[in-house]
This record gives C-alpha cells, structure tokens and sequence, in this order.
C-alpha cells in the first residue's frame, strides 16, 4: 500500500511540473545528468541525479525557472535505495521572488545538494517569498513533510529570515516549527560556493559545496551532529 502511495504522489509530482512548463516561451532549456560517489549517513554511496531545467524572461529584468530534480543512491549499509525527486518554480520580477517546490522521498530535503539523512516515505512542499530593497532584504520560507507509512505523521519548519547582498548574498534564519535553531548561508556572486551553517536542537550542522572551475564537478562535504558527509559529482 505505501508503494502505491508513493508512486501516486511521485506522479503527482511529474504531472505539476508538466503543467508548469506546458505553454513557456523558453529562453533556455538545460538537461543535466551526474554521477554520484561520496561516504553519507548510510556509509559508501553511489547514485545517479537529473536535473531538467527551462528559463524564459519576464519583462526585461525577470525571469523564471521551472524543472525537475531528483537522486537515487544506493548506500552500502542501507537494503533501500534513497531517492528524492521533486519539481521547482522560481519566479523573480524586480525586488521581488518566490519558490515553489513539491518533492516524494525517503530522504530529508538536500542541503546543498546532495547531503540526505534517511527517513521514512514522505511527500512534502517548500516555499520561499523575498523582497530586496538595494543590498537588503527579507523573506520567509517553509517546508512540510507528510509521512506515508503506518505511523504517519507531520514536520514543519518556517523560516524569516534578513538577507544582504554585499560580497555574495548572506542570509540570517531564524528556524520555528517542529524544530527551533537560527541559521547562516552564504552564496558566492557567481554560485562556484555555497555555505550552510545552523545551530538547532539537534546540534551543530555545516556544509559546503564548490564547483571546481573548468571541470564538469562538485565536491561537498558536510557535518551534522556526531555524522560526517562527503561527496563527489561528476556531471555529463
């Protein structure tokens, strides 16, 4: 039975993001595969990821994004093969931008990437609303996941958050919801790197992510609580 409700939502899933796409203008159309190697929660992994993604203008000075993403890997002392796909529209029109994300996994939703904690079957949404006066800047962002296995369930967290443009765009949480802790990002002007720094009930959690130049590849490496996470992507 959980099968089928999760192959149920996963369609779901495609079926948003097709009528997302359906009636575009593209201004560019980006296909994306990658190879996964890395040592995660549940030790070794190997996996496979796709990333589809469509950008067209709006007006002169927006533009919106919509695709799909999704991983599946297989960890050396885990039976199950985790997996998370989900679709994202991205819409920014002057000082202005919102998300929109609907995701199936037995994962928690990526940080940065590829840095997944397995749990049970879940469909789940995140959302994220800003608005930028010059350098600075506010929003608000949230996810929620509803578990589809016999225990059920449901996680929430919002996040407000201030934001600074100056040197990359830094960005200040504050984390409520089923979870409390604050947090800091960090977004290099031309994405090559990320940073991802909270404190939360939990414990401590860092992450990183780089795209080495002139090389179709990632590395990441990450820490949450008393677990180290590593990884490398090769993209084609």
């Amino acid at each position: 039975m959980n099968v089928v409700r999760v192959g149920v939502s996963k369609l779901a899933v495609f079926l948003l993001v097709l009528w997302c796409l359906g009636g575009q203008e593209a201004l560019a159309v980006s296909l994306k595969g990658d190879m996964l190697f890395g040592y995660g929660t549940g030790g070794w992994q190997a996996g496979l990821g796709l990333t589809q993604e469509t950008v067209r203008t709006i007006g002169f000075f927006g533009y919106e994004k919509t695709g799909i993403i999704g991983y599946l890997t297989l960890d050396d002392n885990v039976d199950t093969i985790s997996s998370w796909i989900g679709g994202h529209k991205q819409v920014s029109v002057g000082n202005i931008g919102y998300t929109l994300e609907v995701f199936v996994a037995n994962t928690q939703r990526p940080v940065l990437s590829t840095f997944m904690d397995n749990v049970a079957p879940h469909v789940g949404a995140y959302g994220e609303y800003s608005r930028m006066y010059g350098e600075y800047g506010h929003g608000l962002s949230g996810t929620a996941q509803l578990y589809v296995d016999e225990n059920g369930g449901l996680d929430y967290i919002i996040q407000p958050y201030l934001q600074l443009r100056r040197g990359g765009t830094w960005r200040f949480s504050a984390q409520l919801g089923t979870s409390f802790g604050i947090g800091l990002t960090y977004l290099e002007p031309s994405e090559t790197l990320k940073l991802d720094l909270a404190y939360k009930e939990e414990g401590f959690s860092a992450y990183g992510l780089l795209d080495v130049p002139n090389e179709p590849m990632s590395i990441g490496a990450g820490w949450n609580g008393d677990r180290l996470q590593g990884f490398v992507r090769y993209y084609f």
